[in-house]
């Protein structure tokens, strides 16, 4: 166990001083000591033995103190380091209206490896970042790390002036509220949930999410022009394709992100894996080409669910939005977190999105969305 913190700790240094190299520091080395653990107002951080001792008393490597990661160059103006790319996915995680910002530091020199579209592989040391905002006020901000076996992840609560935050372990807040809720700030088995569902765990940075028209800052086509992934994709921007409704793209899109990169994919770890319900996206397929041959529908339209719970529940039953079983967890809230989708973070039905995997479902004819059967009870 000490020989893997030491390592840990260790490769969070490289990071460190690959930060440095980009003008992005993990602190600022001004000495100054962090109060409370929240970093003096108007420095980049707490000092480097503040933080290194944090690090060391950390299993994760992680410190306690958001200032030590060095996203914000400046704790009080929040000027953004230099190195920390903003990004902004074409299709969002439906969070009850939470406003959300993001960045990614990948280390100088490395790139990510897409040998694999649908589950690219991240260099050591790379970090992303998610922001929450309610109401235009800081409340949390998410951490990913990869170290050198693992992801680490934490997540951080800001002060009431935002000119700090701390490493906190989850739980609800009561001076915070969110769609009429208590907001809730996720544990770390909560995290594993969904990011699970992925290889190398990140969800929303990913090929589909931004090679989708609409997608902002780093995009696939930006990867490629700065050389940071290989190898290459011959094509950086995505078209989901029609299934004869007219209205499939949207749809598509939505449940990519919300339900297929986590949980209702191919990976043997997601969460849903054996419902055999298949939600995610397959990059290779974004080519404007038909989607009826598309996972998507192929798992869904007239397909009974695969779970005891809902094994009398037909997924996608053509033209009835009503009776298919996506339409009715994805417009209801409450209950258990398997009676809705998405199943966490969410009290309230996403207003633009749900109304548009109705009118999709409402559009399909009687006997499959492009004019035959799909599917069959699994």
């Amino acid at each position: 166990m000490a020989r893997a913190r030491v390592s840990m700790v260790a490769l969070w240094l490289f990071g460190c001083v690959q930060a440095h190299d980009l003008d992005a520091p993990a602190h600022d080395g001004s000495g100054s000591s962090p109060a409370d653990g929240q970093g003096s107002a108007g420095s980049g951080g707490g000092s480097d033995d503040a933080c290194q001792a944090q690090m060391d008393a950390a299993l994760d490597g992680l410190p306690d103190d958001f200032a030590c990661f060095g996203l914000f160059k400046d704790m009080k103006s929040k000027d953004v380091s230099k190195g920390m790319r903003a990004y902004t996915p074409a299709e969002l995680l439906w969070s009850d209206g939470a406003e959300k910002h993001r960045w990614i530091y990948l280390p100088k020199g490395e790139k990510i490896d897409a040998s694999d579209p649908k589950e690219w592989v991240f260099p050591v040391g790379t970090t992303l970042f998610k922001e929450f905002k309610v109401d235009g006020k800081r409340v949390e901000t998410r951490v990913y790390r990869k170290l050198e076996d693992h992801w680490a992840n934490a997540t951080y609560r800001w002060n009431d002036d935002e000119s700090g935050a701390v490493r906190m372990r989850g739980g609800d807040l009561d001076d915070v509220e969110l769609a009429g809720y208590p907001y809730h700030l996720p544990t770390g088995r909560e995290c594993d949930q969904c990011h699970n569902g992925r290889r190398d765990r990140i969800l929303g940075f990913e090929s589909v999410a931004l090679g989708l028209p609409g997608a902002m800052g780093v995009t696939l086509a930006s990867l490629v022009e700065d050389d940071l992934i290989e190898p290459a994709p011959d094509l950086t921007e995505f078209e989901i394709g029609d299934d004869g409704t007219g209205k499939a793209a949207e749809a598509l899109g939505w449940l990519h992100i919300n339900c297929g990169v986590s949980c209702h994919n191919g990976n043997g770890d997601a969460e849903a894996y054996s419902s055999g319900l298949r939600l995610r996206l397959d990059p290779a397929e974004l080519d404007g080409r038909a989607a009826t041959e598309f996972d998507q529908l192929t798992t869904t339209v007239g397909v009974h669910a695969k779970t005891l719970r809902w094994a009398d529940q037909v997924r996608i039953d053509p033209g009835s939005p009503d009776t298919s079983l996506l339409y009715k967890l994805a417009s209801f809230r409450g209950g258990g977190k398997n009676d809705q989708m998405p199943p966490i973070a969410s009290h309230i039905i996403d207003p633009e999105h749900t109304p548009a995997i109705y009118d999709w479902i409402k559009a399909m004819d009687g006997s499959g969305s492009s004019g035959g059967q799909i599917g069959g009870v699994q």
